[in-house]
């Protein structure tokens, strides 16, 4: 059977992949004999695979021979390539989106290979449907108030007022946002380490400490721990070193950023963006460093997305904007949604580091195109409990019965914010007016001072009106009951932070509860939930607590036990173990629940694919006609009305089989990755 040379390096790449699976770690003459593949073959393979990061490898110091060993993680992350793109496209803008596009696509490449990338791409699409920017849109691309950056002009027309034909222009324009993708973590330099996989990386890190620390060994517990502090603090060192590059092109933005926001405060004025010009010659003296794209990164990013989506379907739009805005703040100090296995200790379980952000970093960071103060009810006047709002709780909180619920702690202080430029007497609480109590300076337009008539167009009194409403939403956070945001604080200052170990906890048990409804009805749900509450109940209290029919409950466990959602414990009262002697225990096992839940979605995700698949064998000679490139963009125009009918056929059944598979990639996230 003829095939092309595509399809075969895609058999060779597949092979490669599932012997490693199958087999663990193999060097080339293991690989070439258990996949049937001649040497060359097996390297061509194995460098596209090391390309992708698909594979890690570690050469032996004393044989000189490679190892290789699959990366299942970077394997997965394929399946989020599309959201990768469209989360970069919607907060730094298509420019953006392009370059990130151009390095999954290499794997890792060199800053100048991508900038002469991303210059040949902008020359072929010079003649085709091009995305011209529109005048009235917003040009500030590094600016304060958290601006989504939407900026267009990738594809033919003119990129921010460079034409295509302006080689200068978009080299400028390449390198700006290739800076500023650095300097947010989405792209990151490669080293020679992070081709290691996590376990032979924590080895190489333990046997130089302890060449260097314990050239004798170890002895007891106490070196024991030391060794593993040791390990620890060289892995944040290995951490550290690589996001050099990333801190030095934040100093760059945030002195140019500070600059504009003093000019904008004084009144000054300053023209929209920000020339980046010391960021980009900052990149130029490293255009030979190598980058790839950061998923660890991605995942902190596509998590606030997902979090301030829970936020708008249960509380509301507004407040999920002003969320979005925290979060977003917040991840500028958050590297990755877990914490690395390889820096964690046994004394770490009790201690919380958690970054936090004051009022003033998440106002700086909302849209100013944004109504916040919308989407917030007015209560009567005396309704308002100041202090039981404002009340700031210095730990995460703690599960209680396997319900996350937050209370104050012991040493737990209840303390007013005094976040800068915003004044305390103005956060009396809202009455008829706005506000509750009769305190001096507590009415809108006062801005805190007294004797003075508001000035409704003074720009200091609208932005510390524009703050107290962003933190009535915020506090609206800090109240609900799964806990989106946690009111911390110093000594002197109030903070935010979001306790996301703990939020995700409870949002996994949210995304649980809809599958159980949805495979066994309110009843089921009601039974999962009682058990969760109660821990083991006996068959015979179960009836009476849930409050149904014992044949009903009896049908319903029994249906759950075979879908391996509940479990169930026989303790015999003698020897004989007959049933009737026997107190049958339900429970719920929450841990053992949510692995099951995502091996059955890795299945049904395995069942979309091959589905996919045999679509596309089916159409197989409409798809090669619609694969030339005298029809590609033409097919309307160029298939016949039979051919093309059946080619929107295969597309609607693609669509929905991809977005089935983008659907059950976030319950992957949520249950495994957040």
């Amino acid at each position: 059977m003829f095939v092309t040379k595509n399809v075969a390096e895609l058999c060779v790449l597949l092979r490669l992949i599932a012997t490693l699976f199958s087999k663990g770690r193999s060097t080339t003459a293991q690989l070439a004999h258990h996949t049937a593949l001649n040497q060359r073959q097996v390297r061509h393979g194995l460098a596209v695979l090391v390309q992708q990061n698909a594979i890690f490898h570690l050469t032996d110091p004393d044989t000189s021979v490679a190892y290789y060993d699959v990366n299942p993680e970077a394997l997965y992350n394929l399946v989020r390539t599309g959201k990768i793109l469209e989360m970069v496209r919607d907060k730094y803008g298509d420019i953006a989106k392009s370059l990130v596009q151009d390095v999954l696509l290499l794997g890792h490449v060199k800053i100048s290979d991508l900038i002469e990338t991303f210059k040949d791409g902008l020359k072929k699409a010079k003649f085709g449907n091009g995305v011209v920017k529109d005048e009235d849109e917003d040009d500030d691309v590094f600016g304060i108030g958290g601006n989504r950056n939407h900026v267009n002009g990738v594809n033919g027309g003119s990129v921010n007022g460079f034409e295509d034909d302006d080689e200068a222009g978009a080299t400028h324009q390449a390198y700006l946002f290739l800076a500023r993708l650095i300097a947010a973590g989405i792209l990151e330099p490669v080293s020679a380490m992070m081709f290691q996989s996590p376990t032979d990386l924590k080895t190489a890190i333990e046997q130089e400490v302890l060449k260097a620390s314990f050239p004798t060994g170890i002895r007891g517990i106490k070196q024991k721990k030391e060794l593993e502090v040791a390990v620890a603090e060289r892995a944040k060192e290995f951490q550290q070193g690589r996001t050099n590059m990333k801190r030095r092109l934040e100093v760059e933005f945030d002195h140019e950023a500070s600059v504009k926001r003093r000019k904008l405060l004084n009144g000054s004025g300053m023209a929209n963006g920000v020339s980046g010009a010391g960021a980009i010659d900052l990149l130029k003296e490293y255009a030979d460093v190598v980058v790839r794209v950061n998923y660890d990164k991605c995942l902190v990013e596509l998590r606030n997305v997902k979090l301030a989506q829970y936020v708008d379907d249960l509380i509301g739009d507004t407040t999920a904007q002003v969320y979005e805005a925290l979060l977003s703040a917040l991840s500028k100090k958050i590297n990755r949604c877990q914490v690395d296995p390889m820096t964690r200790t046994e004394d770490d379980g009790d201690t919380f580091a958690g970054p936090s952000v004051n009022t003033l970093e998440i106002f700086e960071h909302l849209s100013p195109s944004i109504d916040v103060s919308a989407g917030i009810g007015i209560p009567e006047p005396g309704l308002v409990d100041q202090q039981s709002a404002e009340k700031i709780r210095r730990y995460p909180p703690k599960p209680k019965a396997s319900i996350l619920q937050s209370s104050l702690e012991a040493g737990d202080e209840i303390m007013g914010s005094d976040d800068e430029d915003y004044d305390r007497s103005d956060e009396i609480g809202f009455g008829a007016n706005g506000y509750v109590g009769d305190f001096p300076g507590s009415r809108p337009g006062s801005n805190g001072t007294k004797g003075e008539k508001p000035h409704s167009d003074d720009a200091a009194s609208v932005r510390a009106q524009r703050m107290r409403h962003m933190r009535q939403h915020l506090l609206l956070l800090a109240e609900s009951k799964e806990g989106f945001v946690r009111h911390c604080g110093g000594e002197n200052r109030g903070e935010w932070t979001v306790d996301f170990e703990h939020l995700m906890g409870h949002l996994r048990l949210q995304e649980l509860d809809i599958l159980i409804e949805a495979s066994f009805g309110r009843k089921g749900l009601r039974l999962v939930r009682v058990l969760r509450e109660k821990g083991k109940l006996d068959d015979k209290m179960l009836p009476n607590i849930a409050l149904m029919r014992r044949p009903d409950v009896h049908v319903k466990m029994a249906e759950m036990e075979m879908a391996g959602f509940l479990d169930i414990q026989e303790v015999p009262r003698d020897n004989q173990r007959a049933a009737a002697r026997t107190i049958f225990f339900w429970f719920f096992d929450e841990e053992r629940t949510l692995k099951r839940t995502l091996d059955n979605v890795y299945k049904s995700m395995v069942r979309c694919f091959q589905r996919l698949e045999t679509e596309r064998k089916k159409k197989q000679g409409v798809l090669a006609v619609t694969e030339r490139k005298d029809v590609q963009g033409m097919e309307e125009e160029k298939l016949r009305g039979d051919v093309y009918n059946e080619y929107c056929q295969f597309l609607e059944i693609e669509k929905k089989l991809l977005g089935q598979v983008d659907k059950l990639d976030d319950l992957v996230a949520v249950f495994r990755d957040y």
